[in-house]
């Protein structure tokens, strides 16, 4: 059941990008002086997904780290934050995850209680999930984002929607920091 919302939103956002490809099309017609970028989706046609997703990746400004323990497994530094795709060349689903971008001490009870409180918030605005893990050996709690989306050269614009999905991480970590500060905030004026 777990699965379940992750792909609920992964077809809404399949849907929307479908639904305003044909309104950027015509936006496109109908304006000479302005230039949409648009990929060429005949160029992505026949790839594995580990070819389709290396293409888009440098294609939208990533920069690609292979990984050499799991073939379906990429590290991804886009606008300077490193980011791991998960995927597999028989599933059209793949995972984006945003790894450790806010890491407090176990000790720190107050803060603890507003990450978590953040981490709530936050996964009630946006699309990407947000959670933290605790790391006992460290002494820290991390936290992170995840996506799971449905991935593939059948998606109109396949280059913008990734490059929306990555965008919706840093939009996270602002909603994150901003909420910290807010309740941070609240609980000071009180």
């Amino acid at each position: 059941m777990g699965w379940f919302g992750p792909l609920v939103f992964a077809v809404i956002g399949v849907y929307w990008f479908w639904k305003n490809r044909s309104q950027t099309i015509n936006d496109a017609k109908n304006s000479e002086n302005k230039s949409i970028e648009k990929s060429n989706p005949d160029m992505y046609e026949g790839l594995s997904m580990g070819k389709l997703l290396e293409a888009v990746i440098k294609n939208i400004g990533g920069h690609i780290n292979l990984c050499k323990d799991d073939k379906e497994q990429l590290h991804i530094i886009y606008q300077g934050e490193h980011f791991t795709i998960i995927y597999s060349d028989d599933s059209s689903i793949i995972n984006i995850y945003d790894v450790a971008w806010y890491s407090a001490e176990l000790n720190d009870i107050e803060n603890l209680s507003l990450v978590r409180q953040a981490v709530n918030a936050c996964n009630r605005e946006n699309s990407s999930t947000v959670l933290y893990t605790m790391e006992k050996e460290e002494n820290s709690v991390n936290v992170h984002t995840r996506q799971s989306i449905v991935f593939g050269s059948f998606i109109p614009n396949v280059d913008e929607y990734l490059r929306s999905r990555f965008e919706d991480s840093f939009r996270q970590h602002h909603n994150f920091y901003r909420i910290m500060e807010s309740i941070r905030q609240e609980q000071y004026t009180k």
